[in-house]
């Protein structure tokens, strides 16, 4: 008798504790919650920098990849490649993923040097090689 009433109390606590399909699916629910905050916050990725000099206009241009983390873009300058300068603030475009933007002012007389900081929404920084822009080349 004891041993019957206890396999009865066993079964009755695994069904009443046993996980139902739907409480199942929570966690993958909550995991896929957790990847999507997760992607909106990671950095903005730099797929190309480059520049160049034309018709007395130097242009610098970036292609970003997961564009929609983007916040800003802050384009900056040197004489010396030591002390850099903030030239130019971008402002991102809420395009998913790829995105490419461009950034000009009339050429100097002498080779410039510019760097992009992309600038996450979470307000994580990353810099962009420098490029080095002669005019006239």
């Amino acid at each position: 008798m004891i041993k019957t009433s206890a396999l009865l109390i066993l079964i009755a606590l695994r069904l009443m504790y046993q996980p139902s399909a739907a409480q199942q699916d929570i966690p993958a629910f909550s995991g896929q919650q957790e990847a999507i905050a997760a992607a909106k916050h990671s950095p903005v990725t730099l797929i190309s920098v480059s520049g160049f000099s034309k018709n007395n206009k130097t242009v610098l241009e970036w292609v970003v990849g997961d564009n929609q983390t983007a916040d800003l873009f802050e384009v900056e300058k040197s004489d010396d490649g030591k002390e850099f300068k903030l030239a130019a603030i971008v402002f991102g475009s809420d395009t998913p993923e790829k995105a490419s933007y461009s950034f000009f002012e009339p050429a100097g007389k002498q080779k410039q040097l510019y760097r992009v900081k992309l600038v996450s929404k979470n307000k994580k920084a990353v810099y962009s090689p420098v490029v080095e822009i002669t005019p006239g080349v």
